[in-house]
């Protein structure tokens, strides 16, 4: 009986024993609740996808981990933009990307049973863009980007634009069309139907019968202007790119595109179909000398759409992503970062 009146004259016993029996039950509530992610712990709702991957019923710490794990994957330094020693021409600059985490993270756990959750990403510029060097042409796109363009330049007849179009459409390829302007005023409706379908129109001066280098700079921008005017009036677009007949660069062509806000391009392959060289031995040039970035030219001959399909079928069985010339040199680059609302 004396070990029970102990307890009596110990100030505060009960509480203590109160206290006690209440760290007991949050014990056995955390034991029960670990398999949850712990007492009090957030965890992912069931279907949440981040990257793809299932993070069903995962902790705050584990999300925490994969989004490191996910930094190598996802962040670059910007990079900027420069002058090819060889060609003389501006290699586009890229966006640098970082990943926040913090933000990441609240997504996650704050996301909705089956949500897909993509991560916050900041941009960050590079200190040196394409619009540093106005005045220089344009051969290719940044060889970080395993991207090519196909430049289509037209200046005679349409009896082989259907048929590139068809296998442009079915291999669901955008390509970049430069039209010279007096071929435009015979041809609007092919204009119009070849911007329709998904091509981007660009401007390949306004006459072919006269070469821009003996033109003086007035002349050679008023020539892309009647191009331009044509281009606004047929497609509703400001056209930003120039290629001047025959490949032809001197100081007041470069001058005159920058002048009107475009850029003159060039390019880094060419398949010489004006030669009818024969469909394999096009695709073969081009596939065996194929880059990250490049640009392929071309124009509407009879070989032309048989060369194509196995140009296109050749550059993507080698992993390449076949765009138009704005898609090409577009610094923000990163595909994964497609949904994120940055």
């Amino acid at each position: 009986m004396k070990r029970y009146a102990i307890f009596k004259t110990i100030p505060g016993i009960g509480t203590v024993v109160v206290i006690i029996f209440a760290v007991l039950l949050l014990t056995l509530l955390m034991l029960k609740g670990s398999s949850q992610g712990g007492f009090g712990e957030k965890t992912v709702q069931e279907g949440v996808t981040f990257l793809k991957k299932d993070l069903s019923g995962k902790v705050e710490e584990e999300v925490r981990l994969i989004i490191e794990l996910a930094r190598p994957l996802l962040e670059r330094d910007p990079v900027n933009a420069y002058i090819d020693p060889e060609t003389k021409g501006v290699i586009p600059e890229l966006l640098g990307y970082k990943i926040d985490a913090t933000s990441s993270l609240e997504r996650i756990l704050e996301a909705s049973e089956g949500e897909e959750v993509y991560p916050l990403i900041k941009k960050i510029s590079p200190d040196i863009t394409i619009n540093d060097f106005p005045d220089a042409p344009l051969y290719q796109g940044n060889p970080e980007k395993k991207k090519i363009a196909f430049l289509i330049n037209v200046a005679w007849g349409d009896e082989y634009l259907e048929d590139m179009l068809e296998v442009l459409e079915a291999n669901q390829v955008s390509s970049t069309f430069f039209f010279v302007g007096k071929w435009m005023e015979k041809n609007s409706g092919m204009v119009q139907e070849i911007y329709r379908r998904g091509h981007e129109v660009a401007n390949h001066g306004y006459r072919d019968t006269v070469l821009m280098s003996q033109l003086s700079l007035e002349e050679v921008k008023e020539d892309i202007i009647k191009t331009n005017l044509l281009i606004k009036d047929l497609t509703g677009e400001q056209a930003r790119y120039f290629s001047s007949h025959c490949g032809e660069l001197n100081k007041d062509i470069l001058e005159a595109a920058a002048e009107l806000g475009m850029r003159a391009v060039m390019w880094s392959l060419d398949t010489v179909d004006w030669k009818l060289p024969g469909e394999e031995n096009m695709a073969e040039k081009i596939l065996t000398n194929s880059h990250p970035g490049a640009t392929v030219l071309m124009h509407p001959t009879p070989q032309t759409p048989g060369a194509l399909a196995l140009i296109i079928k050749g550059l993507k069985e080698q992993g390449y992503e076949l765009v138009n010339l704005t898609r090409l040199i577009d610094p923000d680059y990163c595909k994964v970062l497609q949904g994120t609302g940055q």
